[in-house]
């Protein structure tokens, strides 16, 4: 019989509990029956409870990852011998509030992938007395993101996205001036203001989280974020200086309430296949760096032809969406912190096709 690990922790909320691995860095949301066995597995013999836990996955097999060790690699201690990286590059520099970063890429192509959402932020001179350098190098099947001459982490070429968030999370913190800050977890979703409330906008991919987040920031709402957003042990999330990205069949819409969409060009970079545009809305709003405490969330769908509805989602609907989209700091006692906030967060399920019978709904209940 394997040895199996147990919960870190449980978390009960009214009708359900939150439990979390630490060593397979994994949580789990349970009802019923599974909840009262984790409730007491704290006080059972081992080979009890390893023999529950047998039973357990023979009925769900998919749950056997909880119980696991996790073989996550980090990269603080990466062997460096035997790299082979070339010492060319194209640099550009961006001016990230009052910092200046000079990123560096040695293939033209990758350049394109990262820089494009910064395009915006680059500095119409060279400035030579920069001293952040984040670079990304290659070497014959490897991407390597480095901050100075460290390697901070690393993939596969052909999986170049899982370095994206790495490096859109070290611009944040050179656009807020913090050091390398121990964030609690990142969201893949967007973020706006109104009224001192803000909204974290989250949703399938295709949903249309960028689209309504472009729409809301055409009608009187601060933007705060695309794509990725960061939240600190304190529950606040922080301004992320990137352009908001828009596929070309959201330009015609969203450019009645942006002029600016017309004179700004496609990007060389697109997604699967179809033309992209980068909308500076901090720059367009004259937006300087902040951060925010999440009022509540908005799972957005857009969907032709349907009615449009804001309806309040469960907090065990609310957890079992955002859990598996969001990656949580494993350190200290931050998994529990972030279980703790999402059971206690507000959320709503939105449906539409047509903003503009949207907003006065928006403008009601928000």
């Amino acid at each position: 019989m394997a040895n199996y690990q147990r919960p870190s922790f449980v978390k009960k909320s009214t009708d359900f509990s939150i439990i979390y691995f630490l060593k397979a860095r994994k949580f789990l949301i349970v009802k019923g029956v599974l909840e009262d066995f984790f409730q007491d597995s704290f006080s059972l013999e081992k080979n009890d409870y390893d023999h529950i836990v047998e039973n357990i996955i023979s009925k769900n097999p998919e749950l056997k990852a909880c119980f696991i060790i996790s073989k996550s690699t980090t990269f603080e201690n990466f062997d460096e011998d035997g790299l082979s990286i070339s010492p060319e590059f194209i640099s550009s520099q961006l001016l990230l509030s009052k910092n200046v970063v000079e990123v560096r890429f040695d293939i033209n192509s990758v350049k394109d992938i990262y820089l494009s959402p910064y395009r915006h932020l680059k500095t119409l001179e060279n400035i030579t007395s920069t001293h952040n350098v984040l670079s990304i190098l290659s070497d014959e099947s490897n991407l390597y993101l480095f901050s100075g001459s460290k390697i901070i982490s690393k993939s596969l070429k052909k999986e170049y996205y899982k370095l994206q968030a790495q490096f859109a999370n070290t611009l944040i913190e050179y656009y807020h001036n913090l050091e390398s800050n121990p964030w609690l977890c990142s969201f893949h979703a967007c973020a706006v203001q109104k009224n001192n409330k803000t909204y974290l906008i989250l949703g399938d991919s295709g949903a249309g989280k960028s689209t309504l987040t472009a729409l809301l920031c055409g009608s009187g709402y601060r933007f705060v974020g695309d794509d990725l957003i960061l939240m600190d042990s304190e529950f606040n999330i922080y301004d992320n200086p990137a352009a908001l990205s828009l596929k070309e069949n959201s330009w015609s819409e969203v450019s009645k309430y942006h002029e600016e969409i017309s004179i700004i060009n496609p990007s060389n970079r697109t997604k699967g296949n179809i033309k992209m545009k980068y909308i500076p809305l901090h720059l367009i709003q004259k937006n300087s760096p902040k951060k925010h405490q999440i009022s509540a969330l908005i799972w957005v769908n857009y969907s032709p032809d349907s009615i449009p509805q804001l309806r309040p989602l469960s907090s065990f609907d609310i957890c079992s969406k955002l859990i598996p989209e969001t990656w949580v700091n494993p350190d200290l006692n931050y998994p529990e912190r972030f279980a703790q906030w999402l059971i206690q967060t507000y959320g709503y399920q939105l449906t539409y096709s047509d903003f503009s019978s949207l907003e006065s709904i928006l403008d009601e209940h928000l």
